[in-house]
């Protein structure tokens, strides 16, 4: 699972402080990329009590609803639990999906005691956790866009801890 985070955080880069819709944009940049497919997120309402975000496989490309009322932080959090299910290829069973044209089934999964859904939220906060080091993160902080220092340990390790380098 951390892996597959790195996979998808390690390419975003941007300036700080980082605004939310440039980490959201960086993040879904970062979903293409590992897919090898367009996916196109859209934001609209979804009844209250109900799902925040839902993954629509298509033939060549995915939809990825997620709610517009969340504020920036948890729509990366929903977003991030909705590529996990495209990871691990989580549908909602063919019975029980509506058929369309090249429409593969959905995943709309509600019921959070299934194992698939507690280790997409799992998945989704340990993204969010990670992203949101960049919203907090001041300007000067190794998080930034910039050089890359985290290949080698002492960088991930600064990067980590947000260390901001020796004071002069």
């Amino acid at each position: 699972m951390r892996k597959f985070a790195d996979t998808l955080i390690d390419p975003i880069r941007v300036k700080l402080p980082a605004d939310p819709e440039d980490v959201f944009a960086g993040l879904v940049a970062s979903v293409n990329q590992w897919r090898g497919r367009p996916v196109f997120v859209h934001r609209a309402p979804f009844p209250p009590h109900t799902a925040t975000g839902l993954w629509l496989e298509r033939d060549t490309y995915d939809d990825v609803i997620i709610e517009e009322r969340a504020i920036g932080w948890h729509q990366i959090v929903i977003l991030a639990h909705e590529v996990w299910h495209m990871k691990q290829g989580d549908a909602v069973p063919p019975h029980r999906a509506a058929t369309g044209d090249g429409d593969q089934p959905a995943a709309a999964r509600t019921d959070f005691v299934l194992s698939a859904e507690q280790d997409a939220d799992q998945f989704g906060m340990l993204v969010g956790r990670r992203l949101r080091a960049l919203l907090e993160a001041t300007e000067n902080s190794v998080l930034g866009a910039g050089p890359d220092t985290s290949d080698d340990l002492a960088g991930r390790i600064g990067a980590a801890l947000n260390y901001r380098g020796t004071r002069r």
